[in-house]
């Protein structure tokens, strides 16, 4: 294989085959020793209006309100008006 003028360089079929690799596909390249390892990333495609839900901050908010709802720390309200009347109260 060469590197291209762009540092660019051409996967080999095999190699695509053997690791279930097609074009479009993600890989990272990790370097350690003086040896190269190709590892493909598995991505998960989302419209770019809905990536909001998938970053780090938001998922931790997520998995917050898991372990809340599993340990039983919320309050449920039987109707909107329970809910303002609460959300106005002094605790």
């Amino acid at each position: 294989m060469r590197i291209s003028s762009k540092r660019q360089i051409s996967i080999p079929k095999h190699v695509m085959t053997a690791l279930n690799l097609k074009p479009g596909d993600e890989i990272e390249i990790q370097v350690e020793d003086g040896f190269a390892r190709l590892l493909p990333v598995s991505t998960i495609k989302v419209p770019r209006e809905q990536a909001w839900f998938w970053t780090k901050e938001w998922q931790e908010k997520e998995r917050q309100a898991d372990e809340d709802i599993a340990s039983g720390n919320f309050r449920d309200f039987e109707n909107l008006d329970a809910l303002l009347k609460d959300l106005h109260s002094e605790h």
